[in-house]
């Protein structure tokens, strides 16, 4: 929640109070992306041995004091080293959290697990992006900064119930590599799916105002309802399909959302684009994530959370400075058309990046595990 409160406020910061360009817009919000994926593996390493908790407390601390600290900054690059920090904290308050939860999930489940999961995410970006711009309407901007910094302190609070470290260190073979192998090919698959999305996350509040819609965090609430509500009906729909399946049914939504923010210039068109790139989002991440979770080693299951996530910074910090170049160079809907021609990319070669993924042998878990 706290992070969602910043996401229709920060463009707006960046562009009118800073005077940045699109592509600076888009370097700003992407260089929390970038910072996340950097760390999220080294994250799920230390997540597997010293517990969920550890991660949770100490990136929500890490993120909310950052966040708060934009109260500071007064030049774009200070924006983007904040976030940047910001950005460290996220990634490990969302491994802990996310591995926690497939730590308790039966294995027939994982996809519906992932689902509820992820409706605190689109619950707080229904809430935050509105509620956000109104304070900063009412107050300032900094008075955003603080309130998001506050809410991420209380998640750390909150996270000090999360499991602790292991009574006995998991044990692994061999050495770990930066990326786990699990997380390699579903992750690609993602990274070409989010990177319109990330357009999305970084432009919209943009373009919203631009086609005449006053308040631009609306725009966010229907998207994140849309997800809300098809997370809860339709939980067990990626257990049920598979994964490639609905890979492909997420992927084709994107494609046809994005090109409703190209051509269809207007408020009504933004609202139908949102909601029809929110019925992409809704399956994408459960269906890949319960794959990289059940392929994984017990023992190295953070590990595997870590490098999956990273995908997702790496399309978050990518996607928005891409779309800037090409908003600065031509419009801000021909940025959406890009964003649209790559998840085609990624929706046609879903199946062959894919492929028959099998299941990496479990390794035998010594002592009791506090985390379970």
């Amino acid at each position: 929640m706290g992070l969602s409160l910043t996401l229709s406020v920060l463009p707006l910061f960046v562009k009118e109070d800073l005077g940045g360009t699109s592509t600076q817009v888009g370097l700003a919000v992407g260089s929390f992306g970038v910072a996340a994926a950097m760390v999220r593996p080294v994250a799920g390493s230390i997540g597997d041995r010293r517990g969920r908790r550890t991660l949770i407390m100490g990136g929500a601390i890490i993120a909310g004091l950052a966040t708060a600290a934009l109260t500071l900054a007064d030049s774009i690059p200070m924006v983007i080293a904040i976030r940047m920090v910001a950005g460290l904290g996220e990634a490990g308050l969302f491994v802990g959290a996310a591995t926690a939860i497939q730590d308790l999930s039966p294995e027939d489940r994982r996809g519906e697990a992932a689902s509820y999961f992820s409706l605190t995410i689109y619950g707080a970006i229904a809430l935050g992006p509105p509620l956000g711009e109104l304070v900063a309407d009412h107050w300032s901007s900094d008075t955003t900064w603080v309130m998001a910094g506050g809410l991420a302190l209380l998640a750390a609070l909150v996270g000090s119930t999360a499991p602790g470290a292991p009574d006995e260190p998991p044990v692994t073979v061999g050495r770990r590599s930066f990326l786990h192998p699990a997380a390699i090919r579903p992750g690609v698959v993602m990274f070409l799916g989010l990177l319109g999305y990330t357009s999305f996350l970084a432009f919209a509040a943009l373009h919203a105002a631009e086609v005449g819609i006053t308040n631009t965090g609306t725009v966010f609430t229907v998207f994140a309802v849309v997800v809300l509500v098809l997370r809860i009906v339709a939980a067990r729909l990626p257990d049920q399909l598979g994964p490639i399946l609905t890979t492909r049914i997420s992927l084709s939504f994107g494609v046809l959302g994005l090109l409703l923010l190209w051509g269809w210039r207007g408020p009504v068109g933004v609202y139908v684009g949102a909601a029809t790139i929110a019925v992409a989002q809704t399956f994408l991440f459960p269906a890949r994530f319960a794959l990289v979770v059940d392929t994984a080693p017990d023992a190295e299951r953070s590990h595997a959370v870590g490098s999956f996530s990273m995908f997702f910074d790496l399309a978050f910090g990518i996607g928005g400075p891409l779309i800037g170049i090409v908003a600065d160079a031509t419009d801000r809907p021909t940025g959406f058309l890009v964003a649209a021609a790559i998840a085609a990319i990624g929706l046609v070669s879903s199946g062959r990046i894919i492929g028959e993924v099998e299941p990496v042998t479990k390794v035998a878990e010594v002592g009791p595990r506090s985390q379970r």
